[in-house]
């Protein structure tokens, strides 16, 4: 499968952590305009199988590794049209709401400035990076995953 199926496939079930359940989405004059998927991330970080995990996953699974207990930002998008609306900081907003005052954590691709700008505005830090593995279909702007990291959520 290429990944934005097996996306779409997570995206739909209703256990795990990457599940339409922990989604939020902003409207503007009843128009979807933003999704925010977050879960708190487990205390102990999860073995990584090499032999078996996507090596394209590989570096993401590494950088999660790096922020256990943290409340996860795994996906937060914004329609093109709908940018620079504040859109992404109400929906960062949320997602601390929805952490109860553990760290938040996100990873970002070094190409997405907008994005990047946008954590680092409101808080998050650089606390590590991996190579972006580019296969099976994946493309995307960027030579590296960067995990960030705000650690006072208030």
């Amino acid at each position: 499968m290429d990944p934005w199926e097996v996306g779409r496939i997570r995206a739909r079930r209703i256990e795990g952590a990457f599940t339409y359940r922990n989604a939020v989405i902003a409207e503007v004059e009843g128009d979807v305009a933003a999704c925010l998927v977050t879960y708190p991330l487990p205390d102990k970080p999860e073995p990584i199988d090499y032999d078996t995990m996507p090596a394209m996953f590989v570096p993401l699974q590494e950088l999660e590794n790096l922020a256990p207990d943290t409340q996860y930002v795994n996906v937060l998008a914004t329609h093109p049209e709908f940018r620079g609306m504040g859109c992404g900081t109400h929906l960062l907003a949320e997602a601390e709401r929805m952490a109860d005052g553990r760290p938040m954590s996100i990873i970002v691709s070094d190409g997405n400035t907008n994005a990047r700008r946008l954590y680092e505005k409101t808080g998050y830090v650089e606390t590590d990076a991996r190579p972006i593995v580019k296969e099976d279909g994946w493309d995307c702007e960027g030579e590296n995953w960067v995990l960030l990291v705000k650690r006072d959520p208030r």
